[in-house]
């Protein structure tokens, strides 16, 4: 770790600058990287799946949100690195210009950030007369970062996706004009469009490839094979990509901003004019078709819980780690091609660590205990499933018990609130934060927001449920997201309870139906804090997961 900032900071003197940007992102802006391909990690130690570092001449900066904070402190060694923490709905990039001096020049690797990030930067540096010079490569990479580009594919059957490729090509260019040309640069993108999937490469179902489309052609940049082919469509080397792009002259380059890298955009001649583009959006409204299998996959998902459940409860001395390595098991026994992210498998007081990543080896389940589970898997229509559960182990203590409870109001008050076609993602929010605000007296925090989008990655926007202006906006009819509202005390524990769900009609009735079913921990539910309509709710709610032999 010293010898890394040593180095880095050689590179910035041989750069003439006085700090650098390393990402935790690979080449694709993956949300979850592997800690081989983690610049970040070799950095700092901090294992989160985001939040970025700066190492200047004298200091080196962990930039971490509130869902990382109490892991970051543990994670990183104080003496070297500064964790900076985020207050949620704070930007990472003025934490970044915060720490950086007046007329200073930051670098920033190209190929790992996107061109809406360092538009942003761009404008908050320009306040402080802070430089940023781009380099095309990362100075600490190892590790060819194309390992995963050259793999089989696996095509979706058209009973999930609805469209075939081809049938998606032609939907999308008949929303493009003659001089139009899109980009394609997201995995989850080239995955939805093409119907292909992949599960080389950890927690994820979609291949490293890009795409470019006209209104009458579409080239895919894949080094794997692809298993069709039709009239329009011409196959390259994901190498070519680049080139091909540059080439490109005199026509209207429509582009998502956060997720094309800086390297690509930079690519992009400037005889073109740029648009950005929400297009892929779209992916967000789901097929009945598909609606219909993420029900058969949250069906094998709540088997995963209950083998879980059954498993913290037996006779046997478990460890954190036992049960991480239970849980690959238990999905593939259910059919799962992959995990959908890493598993988060926390206990007693680590349960606090909202992202705790590091299932420990020696930490044993202990009677009384609770036991925090956030895990999900693909199926075979590549779609990622999310759920959290929080179990105990025996018998819990009365502390517990209440904060489950409260908890479980806010999950009902989100879920099964009267709402209307006017309902915003900001309103689910705010509905079940107003539940937990009055256990911040006692230590206890609610500090991410209630729901994100779920679709070929488990975090897709849109929609994002948090308590910001930004996100007063409508659903749409077979938005899928999650309600997940938590309470956190470190040192003490933490209480999180996720169901996937989806928006089954917008009138004449706003209907939200779970497509998880598991049940609720009755041991850790006071019935006497849930007033009569909850009570119901319950019931009704546990009896179907009883019926459906969910239950131990």
């Amino acid at each position: 770790m010293l010898n890394r900032i040593i180095e880095l900071r050689n590179f910035i003197n041989s750069q003439s600058a006085d700090a650098i940007l390393i990402n935790s992102a690979d080449e694709f802006l993956s949300e979850y990287n592997i800690l081989p391909l983690n610049s970040r990690y070799k950095v700092t130690e901090f294992k989160g799946s985001t939040g970025d570092c700066i190492v200047t001449k004298d200091k080196v900066y962990q930039i971490a949100d509130g869902r990382y904070h109490e892991q970051a402190d543990f994670e990183v060694n104080h003496d070297i690195v500064t964790v900076l923490k985020m207050q949620q709905g704070a930007s990472p990039i003025s934490e970044m210009i915060s720490i950086l001096k007046e007329n200073s020049t930051l670098i920033v690797t190209a190929n790992k950030v996107s061109a809406k990030f360092c538009e942003t930067l761009c404008e908050k540096a320009a306040a402080k007369n802070i430089s940023i010079k781009y380099i095309n490569k990362d100075p600490i990479d190892d590790i060819n970062q194309n390992t995963y580009t050259n793999v089989n594919l696996t095509l979706v059957s058209k009973e999930i996706t609805k469209l075939s490729a081809e049938e998606k090509f032609h939907k999308f260019a008949s929303k493009l004009k003659d001089n139009e040309v899109l980009t394609v640069t997201a995995p989850v993108n080239f995955a939805y469009l093409t119907n292909l999937r992949n599960y080389d490469f950890p927690y994820s179902s979609a291949p490293r490839a890009k795409a470019v489309l006209t209104k009458n052609s579409i080239t895919l940049y894949t080094d794997s094979k692809i298993p069709y082919s039709y009239k329009q469509l011409t196959v390259k080397k994901l190498s070519s990509y680049k080139s091909d792009i540059a080439k490109i002259k005199n026509q209207i380059i429509l582009i998502e901003k956060s997720t094309i890298s800086q390297s690509d955009f930079m690519q992009i001649d400037l005889s073109n004019k740029i648009k950005n583009t929400n297009i892929f959006d779209i992916k967000a409204k789901k097929y009945d078709t598909e609606i219909n299998h993420l029900k058969s996959a949250f069906a094998k998902t709540d088997k995963v819980m209950k083998k879980m459940d059954e498993l913290i409860n037996s006779n046997k001395k478990l460890t954190e780690y036992d049960l991480y390595c239970a849980i690959t098991e238990f999905f593939t026994q259910e059919g799962a091609a992959a995990q959908s992210f890493k598993p988060i498998i926390a206990s007693g007081a680590n349960t606090s660590v909202i992202h705790y990543s590091a299932a420990s080896k020696t930490k044993v389940i202990k009677e009384g205990e609770l036991v925090m589970i956030d895990c999900g898997g693909y199926f075979e229509g590549g779609i990622a499933t999310d759920i959290t559960r929080t179990f105990v182990k025996g018998n819990p203590d009365n502390e517990a018990k209440n904060i489950y409870t409260k908890v479980l109001k806010a999950f009902i008050a989100a879920y099964a609130k009267k709402y209307n076609k006017n309902t915003t993602w900001q309103e689910i929010d705010i509905t079940a934060r107003k539940k937990l605000l009055s256990e911040k007296k006692n230590g206890y925090l609610f500090n991410h927001s209630t729901g994100h989008g779920i679709g070929i990655c488990v975090h897709e926007h849109p929609p994002i449920c948090a308590p910001f202006d930004t996100y007063a906006k409508k659903f749409k009819r077979n938005y899928v997201f999650s309600i997940e509202p938590g309470l956190y005390k470190q040192g003490k524990g933490g209480v999180r309870l996720e169901n996937a769900v989806y928006i089954k009609s917008l009138t004449p009735n706003f209907v939200i139906e779970s497509l998880s079913h598991y049940p609720f921990e009755e041991r850790l539910i006071d019935r006497t804090l849930l007033n009569k309509f909850e009570n119901k709710f319950l019931d009704e709610w546990q009896n179907y997961a009883k019926e459906n032999n969910l239950c131990q």
